[in-house]
């Protein structure tokens, strides 16, 4: 199986191991609807996991993430691109493991190795580790809670949160499109005496290395979140990602009015849903209202030789059920107005939370959109799956054969340069093939159509692309990239096909396909239906034709004048539609 970035069929609702626990308080039944789907589907994206770079380790979290609806996991401890033996460094070994087990699984931050911190040249071999992440694949930087707290120079003093050297290395992620995930401070109740008075004392006696409360040698909590506030504040152009609910989830004023103030901040939720959902609840909705675009999903979910669900200590370790029952509980606290019922972290505190019933729409955007826009430059490869007909059919250019509704469904809806999503504009696409022919569906949503008026029914129109279109790029040699096909389809019914040998265009060939639209005004949206000579496509001497298994190289566009979408299915971060190396995956099957 893959991931559900790439496309996972709605054939019925997600079975979740060990569901018939929360049968008796209807606890399924009163999940969102929508997000229940996205959940069958595998959309969700866990920005904050850390998982052990071991075959065994990494196929039980894809067998837990598989059951809780989570389709790419990002681990953030992908390790160090220094290496001094002239060997793979640690991120590399822990991403091709990954990549080659789970392809599309998983995303990998970086670290930053310190050891160099003391030479002259730091800054620049800081600089030099971003660049080589980046060139590996490195999808951002975490910074660990050890700026300001434990990472120390030559001379013993802490190497601060704000320290000039770090300059540099801020500046290139942004430049790179690498958000920064960074901890810096954790519970205040961390600060507070060490003693059973302090209400966190469960985890603080099982983590005494986790109390700060030492003034003679860690820092105050808040002169953490001081340092952390300078650095966002001197690099607008990086986006900072403060880890746990922005590193101090007890004052939510103060989040909220970070929020305000730092554009290019973003929280996630990791192992603080605890903390923030004992608050009052109408107050953590409006915040949540309010900041949709800036929140991220994550848990802090951890897999090594024992699970970790937010946090841990020395009981007895958690089992694959009680992961399904941690991931249940974020559900529950999003999606329902349940009130006081247990928490998904018993250890970090004898209390209740109560839900905040998000919309879906809020909902959409903590659970994979904003991640989507925040990855867009490092995200895998969708793929789309085609099942295969046992006979050919005639189009309506309504979608409305049999057929169409046993096979995935995938969604273009990102804005191709910045990969904004676009959700109003979210559109279905859909593919079959025969021995003959391959069968591509879109189904369109609109405002207003922008269409050439007469349409040129005769012949094609360079420059269709101007206006409303649809448009597929289709190839069949992964290794010549360059080499395409383009179609593209109005809801006027007009349409254009070339082939393409980059950089050059020729518009004069012709597929010999055939095509049907209709357009219902009453409901908002325009479908179409491709059905294209399987032999017009792989035309190329030696060219792979469809069989299970088999992949073609493709990428989705849609052009919504109306709402300045122009969109594609995987974002090409770039001005022009035709960057073939940023094409997904078409994949046939039975």
């Amino acid at each position: 199986m893959h991931a559900s970035w790439l496309v996972w069929p709605l054939f019925g609702a997600l079975m979740l191991q060990g569901a018939d626990r929360f049968e008796s308080s209807n606890l399924l039944e009163r999940l969102h609807p929508r997000a229940s789907a996205w959940r069958a589907e595998h959309r969700l994206i866990d920005l904050h996991q850390h998982i052990d770079s071991t075959p065994e380790h990494l196929a039980r979290a894809v067998a837990i993430l598989d059951l809780a609806g989570i389709g790419v996991g990002v681990n953030l401890s992908g390790g160090t691109v220094t290496s001094d033996s002239g060997k793979p460094s640690v991120f590399q070994q822990r991403k091709e493991l990954a990549d080659r087990l789970f392809p599309g699984r998983f995303l990998h931050y970086m670290n930053l190795d310190y050891g160099a911190w003391d030479h002259p040249d730091f800054a620049d071999q800081a600089v030099a580790q971003i660049e080589e992440g980046h060139r590996l694949g490195a999808a951002g930087l975490k910074e660990f809670k050890r700026l300001g707290l434990y990472l120390r120079d030559q001379s013993g003093e802490l190497i601060a949160i704000d320290d000039a050297r770090l300059d540099p290395v801020w500046q290139r992620c942004g430049e790179l499109s690498m958000p920064v995930s960074i901890h810096v401070a954790d519970p205040v109740a961390f600060w507070l005496p060490y003693n059973q008075r302090n209400e966190r004392w469960t985890e603080l006696k099982d983590h005494p290395k986790w109390w700060f409360g030492d003034p003679k040698v860690f820092p105050p909590h808040e002169e953490l979140l001081a340092a952390l506030e300078r650095v966002i504040v001197r690099h607008p152009g990086t986006t900072f990602v403060c880890v746990h609910f922005a590193n101090n989830p007890e004052d939510l004023d103060w989040v909220e009015d970070q929020l305000d103030r730092h554009p290019n901040m973003m929280a996630d939720l990791a192992a603080r849903i605890p903390e923030i959902g004992r608050k009052n609840p109408e107050r953590v909705r409006e915040l949540f209202l309010k900041h949709q675009d800036r929140l991220l999903f994550a848990t802090d979910f951890q897999v090594y030789d024992r699970l970790t669900l937010g946090s841990g200590g020395s009981g007895p370790p958690p089992t694959n059920d009680q992961a399904q029952d941690f991931f249940m509980k974020h559900w529950q606290w999003m999606e329902t107005q349940d009130r006081d019922f247990e928490h998904m972290t018993p250890i970090q505190g004898d209390w209740t939370i109560s839900g905040i019933d998000l919309p879906e729409n809020v909902l959409r955007k903590i659970y994979f959109d904003n991640a989507r826009e925040l990855l867009s430059a490092s995200l895998p490869p969708r793929l789309l799956q085609a099942h295969h007909l046992s006979e050919d059919f005639d189009l309506s250019g309504r979608l409305d054969h049999p057929a169409w509704e046993r096979t995935p469904v995938t969604w273009l809806d990102q804005q191709s340069l910045s990969g904004e999503v676009r959700a109003e504009a979210a559109t279905q696409v859909k593919a079959l093939w025969s021995e003959h022919y391959l069968y591509v569906g879109f189904r369109a949503p609109f405002e207003t159509l922008h269409v050439y008026d007469p349409p040129n029914m005769e012949g094609e129109r360079i420059g269709l692309w101007e206006r409303d279109v649809v448009e597929m790029f289709l190839g069949t040699e992964p290794e010549q990239a360059h080499r395409y096909k383009e179609f593209q389809v109005a809801p006027t019914g007009e349409r254009l096909d070339l082939a393409l040998e980059l950089p050059h265009r020729d518009f004069s060939w012709y597929s010999g396909w055939l095509t049907a639209v209709h357009v219902d005004e009453t409901k908002g949206q325009w479908t179409t239906e491709m059905k294209i000579p399987i032999t017009a496509v792989a035309d190329a001497p030696g060219a792979p034709r469809p069989g299970p298994g088999i992949r073609w190289p493709v990428n989705f566009y849609r052009m919504d004048t109306s709402r300045k979408g122009f969109m594609a299915w995987n974002p090409t971060r770039h001005g022009s539609f035709h960057r073939p190396e940023r094409f997904g995956w078409l994949e046939f099957r039975e």
